[in-house]
This record gives structure tokens, C-alpha cells and sequence, in this order.
């Protein structure tokens, strides 16, 4: 039987046999100008050059089902030459990665007569998500091991010959599965990390298009039911009047911890905060108890509060003061604190709704509606 022909997204790393301890000591401080240059050509897909030229093939794919030859070079180019940047950063080459020419590290794709426009983006993000699953946790490992080899290279002067064919064997199967996607390539990755496997078989791409949409869409439809789960408001009535004479309509819990609206200052003099209203308004006060009922440490900032007058003017906090501190403060597990909210509001306006929208509260909040 013949052997299937190698995938057509190459890349190939020559093993060194020393490396310079110095260049491998200052490496972060000499990656710095490769990073910057690296910035600006778009080290992202969807940002600089790189983002340019890959939403330009796409739209001559969807037109012609081909990218033209001079916009493909182009575009691998890039990648070969940000294949090349990475290595660098990896430890797996000493020399500045060059512009053009040969070079330790090689990077090329064999070009496509015709691209099938139906797989463009969409069906190529969605078949590839194990590829993605797989490539997070062995860049995990990639980030350990050249750990590693940085000591190991300070020591020795070598990088051990397993961990080098373990990195570049992950850039081998980044490269793939980043042509993949790019369509720079109609064929499916292998699960591999060799340099001589070609293109997936059909039992995995029929495997991995079903896990790929079955993993799409469980996370979908989890973010619908996590931010309608998550997105809850309590809205409590609350009589202003009464509010202003300490009578309050009780608590509400957000999760485990328990918060109530005690009693409103209108107007609040500010002598002992030392504010001052600007002319035409006036200070108003709210006092709340919070009771931290959680296992942990919650945050009480400025920014959870909002209120708005009958105007529907919206207004934020002059000062926040929790058990006695400006905020932004903590409450302890299993402790309760007196928290004062002062807005400066119009005169002659009357306080419309009160919203504490906590940072702790996941999404949910509680507002308090007067009348």
C-alpha cells in the first residue's frame, strides 16, 4: 500500500547541537524587538497585516475558489516568518529569526489549485475545536518543558534532543491546524506531531466535526442558560417616606449574602464627609447592612451603585463608606458591614430607582424601586 502523501503545511526544525548559555539567559530581553516588530505586522489573525491579508483570501475564495499565487506567497510568508519568531522565543534557535532565505527553522505550504468555499471559516473553526482542545493542554506542556530546557541549556549549553522534538513537534501541529483554518488548505490535520503524517483519515474528521458541533453548540447554548441563569434582578418597592423615617421593606439575598436598604438622608448634611453640593442640589444618603454570608471575602466598590431621579437622569456615588473606610473595601466571611452610598442629585428631583449591582453577585443585582 503507498504511503499517504505528507500533510501540505510543512515545518521542520534542525536540531542544534549547542546553544549560546547568553543568548539563552537574556532571551526575554533580546525577544523584544522580534515582539514589537511582530506587533505590528499582526501576531493575531484578526489584527495588522496578517488580519488583512487572511480576510482578503477569503473573499477571493468566496468569489474565484482560489487565492491568487502572488497574495498566497504573501500570506505563508508571514506565517514562516512568525513560525520562525516563535522558535526564536522557544529556545530553538540562537540566531535572530531572518526575513527571508534558509534558516534553521522551515515553514512552507504546498499551494491549492482550488479551495472548496463551503468549509471557508465557520465549518474549519468548528471541525478544528478538538484540534484546539488538544493544542491548549500541549502548549501547556510546551511552556513547562522550555522551562526546563532554559536551565538545562544554562548548565549544559544543550537543549535535550526528547523536549526539542516535543516543542517543535507542537509548532508542527500548530502550523497544520493554523493553515487549516487560514484556508490555506482544504486537507484536515493529523493528530500527530511528526513531520512525515499526512492529512487525517476520514473516520477523525467525521469524528471531530461531530464533537466539534456538538461542543459548539453545548457552549452556546450554556451561555444562553448561564447569562439567563446569571442575569437575575430582585426588585424590591420600597415607600420613600418611610424609607426617609428608618422603616425599610426587609432583606434580600444575593447568593449567600444578605443585603438591606436601612434608611435614606434627604437632604444629608455633609458636614462630617466634608462634601459639598454645587449650587442647585443637594446630597442624598443611603444606608445599607450587608452580611456577608459566603465562604469568602467580598468586595464592595463605588461603581456598584447607581441611582436614578424621576428625570431618569442617571447618577453615580459622590461616596461610598463601608464600616466606616472609603471604599473600595472587603467583608469578611461570616461578617456584616454598615454600608452609606451619597449621591448629589438636583433640587427639587426626587430619587426614582436605587441599583447595587455587586462585582460579587455574578450578574445578579438587586433594585430598589421608590414610590
Amino acid at each position: 500500500m503507498a504511503e499517504a502523501a505528507p500533510y501540505p503545511v510543512t515545518f521542520e526544525a534542525v536540531y542544534p547541537e549547542r546553544l549560546s548559555r547568553l543568548s539563552t539567559a537574556f532571551r526575554l530581553l533580546l525577544f523584544i524587538p522580534v515582539a514589537i516588530f511582530w506587533a505590528v505586522v499582526g501576531a493575531a489573525v484578526f489584527s495588522g497585516t496578517a488580519g488583512a491579508v487572511a480576510v482578503a483570501s477569503w473573499l477571493a475564495i468566496l468569489v474565484r475558489g482560489r487565492i491568487p499565487r502572488w497574495l498566497f506567497d504573501f500570506q505563508v510568508a508571514l506565517y514562516r516568518w512568525s513560525n520562525r519568531a516563535m522558535a526564536y522565543l522557544l529556545l530553538l534557535v540562537d540566531r535572530y529569526p531572518p526575513f527571508e532565505g534558509d534558516w534553521a527553522i522551515s515553514y512552507d505550504v504546498r499551494y491549492p489549485e482550488r479551495l472548496a468555499r463551503w468549509k471557508l471559516l465557520f465549518w474549519k473553526v468548528i471541525t478544528a475545536i478538538p484540534h484546539f482542545i488538544i493544542l491548549s493542554f500541549l502548549g501547556l506542556g510546551v511552556i513547562i518543558v522550555t522551562i526546563i530546557a532554559w536551565f538545562f541549556i544554562l548548565i549544559a549549553g544543550r537543549y535535550p534532543r526528547g523536549l526539542y522534538d516535543y516543542v517543535a513537534g507542537v509548532m508542527r501541529w500548530n502550523a497544520r491546524v493554523q493553515g487549516y483554518v487560514l484556508s490555506l488548505t482544504d486537507e484536515y490535520p493529523p493528530f500527530n506531531l511528526s513531520a512525515g503524517a499526512g492529512p487525517a483519515g476520514g473516520d477523525a474528521y467525521l469524528i471531530s466535526t461531530i464533537l466539534g458541533f456538538l461542543l459548539a453548540g453545548g457552549a452556546i447554548a450554556g451561555g444562553v442558560v448561564l447569562t439567563l441563569a446569571a442575569g437575575d434582578e430582585l426588585q424590591v418597592q420600597e415607600n420613600y417616606r418611610s424609607l426617609q423615617a428608618g422603616e425599610s421593606s426587609g432583606m434580600v439575598y444575593i447568593g449567600d449574602v444578605m443585603v438591606a436598604l436601612i434608611s435614606a438622608s434627604d437632604p444629608f448634611s455633609g458636614d462630617e464627609t466634608l462634601l459639598e453640593p454645587d449650587s442647585g442640589k443637594r446630597l442624598v444618603m443611603f444606608e445599607f447592612s450587608v452580611a456577608n454570608g459566603s465562604g469568602w471575602d467580598i468586595k464592595i466598590e463605588g461603581s456598584d451603585f447607581k441611582l436614578w431621579d424621576e428625570k431618569g437622569k442617571k447618577h453615580k456615588p459622590d461616596l461610598v463608606v463601608v464600616a466606616g473606610h472609603p471604599a473600595t473595601q472587603d467583608v469578611k466571611e461570616d461578617r456584616s458591614a454598615r454600608v452609606e452610598v451619597v449621591f448629589e442629585v438636583p433640587e427639587g428631583v426626587a430619587p426614582a430607582e436605587l441599583k447595587y449591582w455587586p462585582s460579587f453577585g455574578f450578574r445578579k443585582s438587586v433594585k430598589y424601586v421608590f414610590r
